[in-house]
């Protein structure tokens, strides 16, 4: 049959978007144009830019084939959007402005403090079979250091305490000689005598180590020092010299040397004598002292063995007044060869050679 033209356009058109339709849905019109289709079924160029306009606008070819099926439509198969491109790439990530670092943590402010401080502690002791009582006193600045110190240990007098030497003032002095460089920080301890011969050994075996192990000492004997005053300096001379190995410097103020320790002193003067191994010494006495005698005697001793020593006779009795008068001397004696040392290290610095007084 022949058509006219006018119907074999528009059948031709019906066919085009009908071959569409079919392809789009068997997933095959991948690509291809509804130009292409129509030009290939041979329809005229007016009716081919008509199917390409119908294939371009998929509301309009749905709503087309709709009319030819008589309303049903083909459900929609758009395709997923595709993912925004990311904005990390290596360009950006070369070009990106760095996050800002944190600043370098300020160097810490030095330490102001220019008192130390005293504190109790209970020395356990196996040969005493009880604690030593004991305070002890950190220069200024201890905590915030990290530096090792000289120790000096001091015992109190006859029906006294640990506390005697804090009272005469040994806190205030050491203060104010560290604070003007007269002397170098350092530690003192100043333990309990109740009048326990048992003392020696216990001060050297338990109480030295105490310290040593709890607190950043030079653990020598160049940097550790013994002193008392009254029946305390009879245990500093006694300790002192039968331990030149422990202590490297002596004290002894108004002393009173125990009754029936007089041999052993001598002994252990003819072993530094013969050995030349002794401590620093220093002996003074009040010129008004009414007991002297131990005093006068330690330095008749020590002349005749020509132990080198210093011997001074202040004016003065056997008061607390005498003792407190001279703690900057007694101080600068015992802190004369120190001298500031650096943050504690695995290494303890070598004990100072210098000696006397």
């Amino acid at each position: 049959m022949k058509l006219s033209r006018p119907w074999a356009g528009a059948l031709a058109a019906v066919l085009a978007v009908a071959v569409i339709l079919a392809a789009a849905a068997c997933g095959q019109a991948g690509g291809a144009t509804a130009e292409a289709v129509v030009l290939a079924a041979g329809t005229t160029a007016e009716a081919a830019a008509t199917a390409a306009s119908s294939a371009t606008a998929p509301p309009v070819a749905a709503t087309t084939a709709a009319a030819l099926t008589g309303g049903a439509t083909q459900p929609s198969t758009t395709a997923p959007a595709p993912a925004p491109a990311t904005t990390d790439s290596p360009a950006d990530r070369l070009t990106a402005t760095p996050t800002p670092q944190p600043s370098a943590t300020p160097s810490p402010t030095p330490c102001a403090d220019t008192a130390g401080a005293f504190s109790s502690v209970e020395v356990p002791s196996a040969i005493l079979g009880y604690d030593i009582d004991t305070r002890i006193y950190l220069p200024p600045c201890y905590a915030a250091s990290g530096a090792a110190y000289p120790v000096l240990y001091l015992v109190h007098g006859l029906n006294y305490d640990e506390h005697q030497w804090e009272q005469l003032g040994i806190g205030t002095s050491a203060d104010r000689l560290i604070a003007s460089g007269q002397i170098a920080p350092l530690i003192i301890v100043l333990p309990h005598d109740q009048l326990d011969p048992a003392l020696d050994p216990a001060f050297v075996v338990d109480l030295v180590p105490y310290i040593d192990h709890n607190y950043r000492t030079l653990p020598s004997a160049g940097y550790r020092a013994i002193g008392g005053m009254s029946r305390g300096g009879g245990w500093s001379i006694h300790l002192g010299l039968r331990y030149p190995n422990v202590f490297g410097r002596v004290g002894a103020h108004s002393p009173a040397i125990f009754y029936g320790d007089e041999n052993n002193v001598l002994n252990y003067l003819r072993a530094v004598a013969k050995n030349g191994n002794g401590p620093a010494l220093y002996i003074d006495v009040g010129a008004d002292d009414a007991q002297p005698q131990s005093a006068v005697w330690l330095h008749t001793m020590l002349t005749d063995f020509r132990i080198p020593h210093t011997y001074v006779t202040p004016p003065g009795g056997h008061f607390m007044s005498y003792w407190a008068a001279h703690l900057d001397d007694y101080l600068r004696f015992y802190a004369a060869v120190w001298r500031p040392t650096p943050p504690a290290s695995a290494t303890p610095r070598p004990s100072p050679t210098a000696r006397g007084g």
